[in-house]
């Protein structure tokens, strides 16, 4: 008995909207406490960022390794607490939504109504019958229920439903969180145009994420449009998988905002680099020659040099893949406009630029939370609008020949007094 009584006192701590309303203030006080310090960095970065000082409240890097303040969204007690929020949400939907729901659907005949209650004087009922009442009732939107000289309506029964769905939206959105921070991996690749990759450089993964090391890659060919005033204005890479283990292939050329799916994963473009030229020089082979990213002025170039004599260079600057290129000598004068696949005699030597290395960073990431939390954003949205719908009842009570209208609306009331004037205005009159 005293066993069966302490479940019944936790069920009812768990169902209460109070403890559900503190567990949901603290989640959102250590997420905040997450966004502020940074997550899953080196020890050297703590120790940096954040060292031991003298003050006695100081929050220090031992701090936030000992509570595990770097690794917050996976440490126990945040987990614990979203499963006991989880909890507490599922008990308060059948313990209270749910029951609520179904009593707001349930006959509520009243024979007698109090004067308190009243919203109408007691007025007489010249029509000696129900069906008339029952039929305008019905006819303003109301479903009407008649028993024993009394009538009950009701209509906006779908508005009780809201908080039942923002139960179980918050329920998907604490699975689908869950199911990101286990199960979901980042990839970051830098890859030549031309070269072929595979999903190696992970950035953050899950303890149950799995990467696919059958999954293949290759890009294609990379390409950026520009404005007139030579500003990127998108880029783009044509990317090729392939599944070695069932044979499957895909092909799209993505840009920022269009991303590519394969297999799960999801393909996003982030980034673009240049990083050589292919020059040949005389009747020499090419040479790969190495860039420098440099930016002034809030523009970037990229700026390499050749070596051709004992003290003497040549330097080529470019700013975009288009092909234009400068050529500089020692001492840092202009002396050759420069396009690709051209050749050129400089200082007496044929030299010819045969190409500009690009290279195009990639996202690659798989996270199976993702369509739960996105669901459970709907499903939120769809109960904020439920909510708007108010649910009213009306009361229709006769004493002798006379009628006693009462009704009760949880919001819009100057609606539900329109809805009182037509039914005092159909159904009676005389008075």
């Amino acid at each position: 008995m005293r066993y069966r009584i302490f479940h019944w006192k936790v069920f009812k701590v768990l169902g209460n909207l109070t403890f559900s309303i503190v567990l949901l203030l603290t989640i959102s006080l250590l997420s905040m406490i997450g966004t502020i310090i940074e997550q899953n960095q080196t020890i050297d970065y703590y120790q940096l960022k954040y060292p031991v000082s003298r003050l006695k409240w100081d929050i220090n890097w031992i701090f936030i390794k000992n509570y595990q303040l770097d690794q917050l969204y996976t440490s126990w007690f945040f987990l614990l607490l979203m499963l006991v929020f989880a909890i507490s949400l599922i008990v308060c939907t059948f313990s209270t939504q749910l029951p609520s729901l179904k009593n707001a659907r349930r006959w509520k005949i009243k024979k007698q109504v109090n004067k308190k209650e009243r919203l109408e004087k007691t007025i007489k009922n010249t029509y000696n019958t129900f069906s008339v009442s029952i039929y305008n009732l019905n006819k303003i939107g109301y479903h009407a229920f008649y028993q024993g000289g009394a009538i009950y309506g009701y209509k906006g029964i779908y508005g009780r439903l809201a908080p039942v769905f923002v139960h179980i939206s918050l329920i998907l959105l604490l699975i689908g969180s869950v199911a990101s921070l286990f199960s979901s991996f980042f990839i970051q690749e830098l890859v030549p145009e031309g070269e072929s990759f595979n999903l190696q450089n992970t950035t953050n993964a899950g303890s149950l994420s799995k990467i696919p090391n059958y999954v293949t890659g290759r890009i294609k060919k990379f390409s950026i449009d520009y404005y007139p005033d030579l500003s990127v204005k998108q880029f783009y890479s044509s990317v090729e998988l392939y599944n070695h283990k069932n044979k499957r292939f895909a092909e799209k050329t993505i840009s920022v905002n269009q991303p590519m799916r394969f297999e799960g994963l999801t393909v996003y473009q982030t980034d673009w680099k240049i990083y050589g030229l292919t020059i040949k020089v005389g009747d020499h082979e090419p040479v790969q020659v190495p860039t420098v990213k440099m930016t002034s002025a809030n523009n970037t170039y990229w700026i390499t040099s050749l070596p051709y004599a004992n003290n003497d260079y040549l330097s080529f600057v470019l700013s975009n893949i288009e092909g234009n290129i400068k050529c500089y000598n020692e001492k840092g004068e202009m002396i050759q406009d420069m396009r690709i696949h051209q050749p050129y005699n400089i200082n007496h030597i044929n030299i010819e630029i045969n190409s500009i290395l690009t290279s195009t960073g990639l996202q690659i990431k798989q996270d199976p939370g993702v369509s739960l939390i996105y669901s459970s954003f709907g499903l939120l949205m769809l109960s904020s609008t439920l909510s708007y719908m108010s649910f009213s009842q009306i009361w229709i009570a006769q004493n002798s020949s006379y009628l006693s209208i009462s009704g009760y609306t949880n919001r819009a009331k100057i609606s539900f007094e329109e809805d009182l004037w037509k039914i005092k205005k159909i159904l009676v009159h005389n008075q």
